[in-house]
Order: structure tokens, then sequence, then C-alpha cells
């Protein structure tokens, strides 16, 4: 994984509303977190190279009725 997979390559920006998940230090519980314009991009490169940041493989459609 690397910061390329939190980039649309078509529009050259940050993938809005893309969920990812942060494992919390000195746990072994995840927190899910969403890209958005605030999103900072170094600290996500960092956390990725630390292995805390993980994209989900499958797209998860949530159901409605």
């Amino acid at each position: 994984m690397s910061l390329e997979d939190f980039m649309d390559k078509e529009k050259k920006s940050r993938k809005k509303g893309l969920v990812y998940f942060q494992i919390l230090e000195g746990s072994s519980g995840l927190i899910t977190r969403v890209v958005s314009d605030q999103t900072d991009k170094v600290w996500l490169q960092r956390m990725i190279r630390k292995g805390k940041i993980f994209l989900q493989e499958t797209q998860t459609i949530a159901e409605t009725s």
C-alpha cells in the first residue's frame, strides 16, 4: 500500500470519502477514517510506512430498505 492508493489517478486529487482503518497505538483496536480535504498526507504516508493504516480490499456497500 502507498499514498497513491489514496489518490484518484484521473482527477489527480485525493479520493475524498475513501474509508480506511487505523490501528490505535498500544491497542489492537481499529478506528475508521475517511479521506477529506483536511487529511494530512505527510501523516498518512508516515502511518502507511509504520503499517498502521489499512484499506479494505473489497468495497462494502451499505444496504438500505
